[in-house]
């Protein structure tokens, strides 16, 4: 028997002819049986050729191409400042390479490699600032994986987290003696504690005239190892120690400065004032030098051998470096006079320890609560702290931070930090 599988259009009518006669010659042409054979014979001849819809074999289930097979994690967050968010990947069971696109409200503000799948914001996001489309930090894009023919798709939300940054910072190069140095060390934990997160410093200290700027100008030792932190040409801020020389009064501080421009152009140069030493002779020494107290004394010191002598000439000799200020000694003062008044909130004596005195010895070094209110000085000096609002923990019930504050207030803004 002839089979009609898989025949071309023209194969299968020749041999609808043939049957045809066949019948024809078996029934004769106009019966009845005649027209029922050869409807039949059609009927099985189309079915054979596909029902006339084309002429080849129906595709199997295994050909077909399916779309990439594609899930993961639809809800991330991230820390602002973070660019990368995550890597997708998709499979493709007839191994086609993928495509990887987004879309979306947001799509504009992220990006995504075409082949590798990294989903990674195009700028830093910034919690302060958000740029998505409803500004909630919250930050929505479909992801798409293509074969070139079919896609599957992920919906994609990314939550951008606050992080504490802090309020930056500088570096310093702080170098004094030891009516010096306590405040600076002090004043770093103080930055640090006040969101001053890049805040930075290098202490260098020498004892008595030895730490004044004339003092590590010519010790050899000394001298070369400052120089070595001024060559780094990183320094923001030189601090000095105050000290006067009749004959000079800009010994020491000039020659420093010259050599800090040389690699820091823009550093900021600051003096600290500290207090007049040997406490239990101030009365004397004011009346020596023509004074009725030490108050009047030291605001003498400020006023005129440091404001007029010092940084006077000193922005005279560098008009394009600022140069200012610290009126750190007054801390001592106030105290010293809260103290005789039984003002102060703390059991604090005159002389004895560093923990619980003014003064820890007859030279006049002084102690931790003045300590601590000198560093509110700097504090407010250098990085503009609001003494009134700054809720660092002094560890002592006086309230140092306003005695620092005011004296800050009646500081002459000439010789502040512009």
């Amino acid at each position: 028997m002839t089979s009609y599988k898989n025949q071309t259009p023209g194969q299968s009518l020749s041999t609808l002819q043939q049957a045809c006669r066949c019948i024809s010659k078996l029934h004769g042409y106009n019966s009845i049986m005649h027209k029922y054979l050869y409807f039949l014979i059609l009927t099985l001849l189309l079915s054979a050729c596909g029902g006339g819809g084309g002429g080849g074999d129906t595709i199997s289930e295994a050909n077909q191409n399916t779309a990439p097979d594609f899930i993961g994690i639809i809800d991330y967050a991230v820390d602002e400042n973070t660019m990368d968010i995550a890597t997708f990947q998709a499979t493709d069971a007839e191994g086609d390479n993928i495509t990887y696109s987004i879309s979306g409200d947001d799509a504009s503000l992220l990006s995504i490699g075409g082949s590798s799948g990294i989903l990674a914001f195009q700028s830093s996001p910034d919690f302060e600032s958000p740029q998505d489309a409803d500004q909630d930090n919250i930050y929505s894009v479909t992801v798409s994986a293509s074969d070139g023919q079919l896609t599957s798709s992920l919906g994609i939300i990314i939550t951008v987290n606050d992080v504490v940054e802090g309020l930056g910072g500088v570096n310093m190069l702080l170098m004094g003696n030891s009516f010096f140095r306590p405040y600076a060390e002090r004043f770093s934990e103080l930055a640090l504690d006040a969101d001053f997160l890049e805040h930075r410093d290098t202490i260098v200290m020498r004892g008595g005239v030895y730490g004044t700027p004339i003092g590590l100008w010519t010790t050899e030792d000394t001298n070369t190892e400052i120089k070595q932190i001024l060559d780094s040409g990183n320094i923001d801020i030189l601090g000095m120690t105050w000290y006067f020389n009749e004959n000079n009064p800009l010994s020491g501080f000039t020659e420093w400065i010259d050599y800090a421009l040389q690699n820091n152009p823009s550093i900021k140069i600051f003096v600290h004032i500290p207090p007049i030493d040997f406490p239990a002779d101030w009365q004397q020494t004011a009346e020596d030098y023509g004074y009725n107290n030490i108050r009047d004394l030291y605001g003498y010191l400020v006023g005129d051998l440091t404001h007029k002598s010092i940084i006077d000439q000193l922005r005279e000799l560098y008009p394009s470096t600022e140069i200012f200020t610290l009126p750190t000694g007054w801390a001592t003062f106030d105290l010293v006079d809260q103290y005789e008044n039984n003002l102060l909130l703390d059991d604090i004596s005159l002389f004895g320890s560093y923990d619980d005195s003014i003064f820890r010895d007859t030279k006049g070094h002084q102690g931790k609560i003045v300590v601590n209110t000198g560093a509110l000085i700097w504090l407010n000096g250098l990085y503009g702290v609001n003494l009134r609002t700054n809720d660092s923990d002094t560890g002592f019930n006086t309230d140092l931070h306003t005695i620092a504050e005011n004296i800050m207030d009646l500081h002459d803004p000439d010789y502040k930090q512009q």
